[in-house]
């Protein structure tokens, strides 16, 4: 059921990919919502996923790669959906849909040769429930402003090249992009902050390492939001360094 859940979602984020280039190429983006209706059900089998990875293991579905990288789509996801149109995003599910696949493509793969076993524990700590859901929010909240730092790019370039394409009439304004992308930095650092603080007061407190790399994520957004607003430099740096910090944290993904 979880593999049949998890191929369907990925199926449908495909699918809002594939329509949004092809309305941008015929000019048509911002007619209907198919794009946020493929992308609304794709979300909704991801929900299934997890709820069915949840009952197996009687807890918050993080025990494993595939459920942590499907977990950081989803969180990517509701990302979209809260606050991606609040932010006047237009377009930003083009942008995000690629995201969710090739977050789910290695999970898809992880599942099908690796099937879940039951992984129950004793007792629930939920500090540790709060330390992981809020951290890999926060991660979904990261990979929407990686998202608004490349449009933001894409939209510079093509304003500054004089003759922009369809693609540049269909991004919002880039005044709305270099906020939006701000704000995002703000509420994932704040998320992050939740879930590094709930990790010291865990029953069985996590290894150096995982603090280390949690710390270190923490500390790259922290210094580039602090250097953001002291040095105000031009949103071009902000939207690079919103999408090499997200590198940086994906990597992470792996030592942890």
């Amino acid at each position: 059921m979880d593999l049949l859940s998890l191929t369907i979602s990925t199926l449908f984020f495909l699918g809002g990919f594939a329509s949004s280039v092809w309305k941008v190429r015929s000019g048509t983006y911002h007619h209907g919502y198919t794009n946020l209706v493929l992308i609304g059900a794709g979300f909704i089998f991801q929900c299934f996923f997890l709820y069915s990875r949840g009952q197996l293991h009687g807890r918050c579905p993080i025990t494993s790669g595939a459920e942590i990288l499907v977990f950081i789509a989803w969180s990517l996801a509701i990302m979209y959906f809260i606050l991606g149109r609040a932010f006047r995003l237009s377009l930003v599910g083009a942008f995000t849909a690629p995201i969710l696949v090739i977050l789910h493509l290695p999970a898809l793969i992880i599942t099908l040769f690796n099937p879940a076993e039951p992984n129950p524990t004793d007792s629930m700590d939920p500090w540790l429930e709060m330390h992981a859901a809020m951290s890999l929010l926060a991660y979904g909240a990261f990979a929407l402003a990686a998202v608004s730092g490349l449009m933001y790019l894409i939209q510079n370039r093509q304003l500054k090249s004089g003759s922009p394409g369809l693609l540049s009439f269909n991004l919002p304004p880039i005044r709305y992009l270099a906020a939006a992308l701000l704000r995002l930095i703000i509420i994932g650092l704040l998320l992050l902050t939740v879930g590094v603080i709930s990790a010291f007061f865990m029953r069985t407190a996590p290894s150096r390492l995982h603090l280390s790399v949690s710390g270190g994520v923490w500390f790259v957004y922290a210094a580039v939001l602090i250097y953001h607003l002291v040095k105000r430099p031009p949103a071009h740096w902000l939207s690079m360094a919103s999408l090499i910090a997200f590198g940086f944290a994906l990597i992470t993904l792996s030592v942890i």
